[in-house]
């Protein structure tokens, strides 16, 4: 991969569905969720069409009608099981793609809407925590994820945001990125379809390393949509 000849960029990355290949497993979890409160299990065509933010809205969604007060709970719980259990699936070439770019002489940081120990756990268990600037999980429910990157890029000291890139695969970290007045770039291989990834507003590229490439790319002014 060639490096590129740029002033160095701040690279949020986004963790499930992004730097995690973990669709298969999130549709498993889902599923679980709904079986535990009556619904039939989804598949991945299902879970992709519908995905949305916060969590609950998406399991209305799928339910086809409100969930209660009673059932969510129960939904939280078998989601929280769910995950404890699992080994994070890194996506191949990540580990390769992260450092490479910190070879380059950019930085990096990870966000997600994750619990935030949770979070941490899963990146020390992927060996990455080091190429991280900062890593920020959720620590308050259903933050959306506009107010967790404010605090994010608050807690790495304001960098200059039109040198600061979101990377990630939902219309949900587009938004985010537009409110935060920093660029974004969706890749298509995470939890939502490249159609409706291409009605955020942000480029939108098949693979992670595409993802890095384009976002250094951005930075300096050029732009592409795929």
């Amino acid at each position: 991969m060639p490096a590129p000849s740029i002033a160095p960029v701040h690279i949020v990355w986004d963790w499930n569905g992004t730097l995690l290949d973990d669709l298969h497993c999130m549709v498993e979890t889902v599923s679980a969720c709904q079986t535990a409160i009556g619904e039939p299990a989804v598949d991945t065509a299902t879970y992709r069409q519908q995905h949305c933010l916060p969590g609950r809205r998406f399991h209305d969604r799928l339910s086809g009608r409100p969930v209660t007060d009673t059932e969510w709970p129960v939904i939280q719980r078998t989601y929280a099981e769910h995950m404890s259990a699992r080994r994070p699936p890194l996506r191949t070439g990540a580990a390769r793609l992260l450092q490479w770019i910190a070879e380059q002489g950019h930085t990096q940081s990870l966000l997600s809407l994750t619990n935030d120990p949770r979070l941490r756990r899963e990146v020390e268990q992927t060996r990455l925590t080091h190429l991280f600037q900062r890593i920020d999980g959720r620590r308050a429910p259903d933050t959306p994820k506009s107010a967790a990157l404010q605090h994010h890029l608050a807690m790495l000291g304001e960098p200059d945001r039109c040198r600061v890139v979101l990377i990630g695969d939902t219309t949900d970290d587009a938004a985010a990125a537009r409110t935060c007045e920093v660029r974004a770039v969706l890749h298509t291989g995470g939890f939502e379809l490249a159609s409706r990834l291409r009605t955020a507003g942000a480029p939108v590229v098949p693979t992670l390393d595409a993802a890095a490439l384009l976002a250094l790319g951005l930075t300096a002014g050029t732009s592409q949509r795929t």
